[in-house]
């Protein structure tokens, strides 16, 4: 029997919208980890909650996602666009500073 399929949209209940968070990071966070292992990738992911809280992984081979964020600004535009990454240097210079 299959789920039902829900709309996406924001949570009104700040409690259901606090749990629905907390578990979708935790999922988000392991699969993560698992693409890191699987595929042997370097992988830093970094969320911050409505708080503004700070939650960070960081593949076994980065020191954290800070520093990782550092590696993005000193690839080349055509090497961003061979990898995926077309992020303007600004933010990323600023997560460098967290």
């Amino acid at each position: 029997m299959a789920r039902e399929r829900r709309e996406i949209k924001r949570i009104e209940s700040a409690a259901a919208r606090q749990v629905t968070f907390s578990k979708r990071r935790r999922g988000l966070f392991k699969k993560a980890e698992e693409l890191s292992v699987l595929c042997d990738a370097d992988v830093a992911l970094i969320v911050f909650s409505s708080t503004g809280k700070l939650s960070q992984f960081a593949s076994s081979r980065c020191v954290d996602a800070r520093s990782a964020s550092v590696r993005l600004p000193l690839l080349t535009p055509a090497r961003r666009r061979r990898v995926s990454v077309d992020l303007p240097a600004y933010p990323l210079l600023a997560l460098s500073e967290l």
